[in-house]
C-alpha cells in the first residue's frame, strides 16, 4: 500500500524536480539573451517631447537606437515568420543576428514605437504588406515591395538631395520565375531529401501563380554626382563644396549635405543583373542607415563583408564602385514626422 508518508516524500521530490528544471530553464533563456534587446527597448522606450516636424529629435533618436545594435552579428535569411510560419520557420524578431534589411526594418520599427509591444506591430507592418505575416506578403524586393508598400511611413527625398542629378533605375522583378528557382535550403528542411520537404518545396514554388512580372523603378543619386570627373569640375568650378578622397576623387559635398542622419539609404543597381541565379533581375543590393558625427557621413549597417552591424565611411564606402561595378548610386528615404 503507498501511505501518505510515501506520498509527501514523492510529492516533494516531484516539486523539486521541477522546480530545477525550471530554474535549469531559466538559466538557458538568460545565457541565450543577446546584450543587444535590453539596450535597444531601453532606447525605444526613451522619450523626449518634440514639437511636429523636429528633424533633429527624428535623428537623434534613430542615431542612438541604431547604436544599441553594433557589433550584432551578421547572417543572411535569418528571419522568418515564426514557428507557425508555413515556409520559413525561422524567429520573427531576433537581435543576435541581421542581415542588411533586418536590422533597418529594426531601427526604423524602434523609433516608431514606444514599447516591446508597438515594437512587434511596427516590425510586421513594415517587414509584410499590410502586416500580413506570412512569406507570400513579405516585402521582398525593396524597390518593388519594401519601398512602395512603406510609402505612408517613409517618405523618398532622393529628388531633394539631388535635384540636378536624381536619375531613375529600372528592372523588370519576375516574381514566377524567383519563387520557382526557390531551393529546398529556403526551408531549413531537417532533410532536404525527405518526402515531406520536397512537397513543401513544390508548394513554395507554386506560390509564385499569385504573380505576374512586374516593373519596378526607383530614383537614385548617381556616384558621379558625388565624384565628380574633370567636366563636372570645370562646370562647378565657381562653386563651392569639392574636396578630395583618400584616392584623389573630388568630392561634391554639397550633396552630401543634403543627407539627414537617420536617413534609410539603398544602394541602387540599375536593372542588375542576376536573373540566371535567382530566377530575376533587382534595382537593390542592399540597404543601411546614413548616420552623422561630426562633419563626416557613415553608413550604419549588417555588413556582409565585414559580418556584423558596423559604421563605415560614406565616400570611402562608396569609393568601392567607382570603376566597372553595377552599383551606380543610393536613394534616401526619410521617416515621416508621424511615425516617432
Amino acid at each position: 500500500m503507498f501511505s501518505i508518508t510515501h506520498f509527501s516524500k514523492a510529492n516533494t521530490l516531484v516539486t523539486f524536480s521541477a522546480l530545477l528544471s525550471l530554474v535549469l530553464l531559466s538559466l538557458q533563456v538568460f545565457a541565450q539573451q543577446t546584450p543587444y534587446e535590453e539596450p535597444f527597448f531601453s532606447m525605444v522606450n526613451h522619450k523626449e517631447p518634440m514639437q511636429q516636424g523636429d528633424n533633429s529629435h527624428r535623428a537623434k533618436r534613430i542615431e542612438a537606437i541604431s547604436e544599441t545594435l553594433l557589433g550584432a552579428k551578421y547572417e543572411d535569411g535569418s528571419l522568418g515568420e515564426g514557428a507557425h510560419g508555413v515556409y520559413d520557420t525561422d524567429p520573427l524578431i531576433r537581435f543576435d543576428v541581421f542581415d542588411c534589411t533586418t536590422y533597418v526594418e529594426a531601427v526604423v520599427a524602434g523609433a516608431m514605437s514606444q514599447s516591446k509591444a508597438t515594437f512587434e506591430k511596427n516590425l510586421k507592418q513594415l517587414r509584410y504588406k499590410n502586416g500580413q505575416v506570412e512569406f507570400i506578403y513579405r516585402n521582398h524586393f525593396p524597390s518593388l515591395d519594401w519601398i512602395p508598400n512603406n510609402q505612408d511611413k517613409l517618405t523618398d527625398i532622393t529628388h531633394l538631395v539631388a535635384p540636378d542629378d536624381v536619375q531613375l533605375a529600372q528592372a523588370t522583378i519576375d516574381k514566377p520565375s524567383w519563387y520557382k528557382n526557390m531551393k529546398a535550403n529556403r526551408l531549413k528542411c531537417e532533410s532536404e531529401h525527405s518526402l515531406s520537404c520536397k512537397q513543401r518545396l513544390a508548394q513554395l514554388q507554386q506560390e509564385g501563380r499569385h504573380f505576374q512580372p512586374e516593373n519596378s523603378t526607383i530614383a537614385y543619386v548617381p556616384l558621379s554626382a558625388i565624384y565628380l570627373k574633370e567636366d563636372k569640375l570645370k562646370e562647378s568650378k565657381s562653386k563651392e563644396g569639392e574636396s578630395k578622397d583618400v584616392n584623389g576623387n573630388s568630392i561634391n559635398h554639397r550633396i552630401l549635405d543634403r543627407i539627414p542622419s537617420g536617413s534609410v539609404i539603398s544602394m541602387v543597381r540599375p536593372n542588375w543583373n542576376i536573373k540566371k541565379w535567382i530566377g530575376t533581375n533587382m534595382n537593390v543590393s542592399h540597404q543601411s542607415i546614413a548616420i552623422r558625427k561630426g562633419n563626416r557621413l557613415y553608413l550604419r549597417h549588417a555588413s556582409q563583408t565585414h559580418k556584423h552591424v558596423i559604421d563605415e565611411d560614406f565616400i570611402t564606402y562608396f569609393s568601392k564602385y567607382l570603376d566597372n561595378s553595377s552599383l551606380k548610386g543610393f536613394n534616401v528615404l526619410v521617416l515621416k514626422d508621424r511615425q516617432y
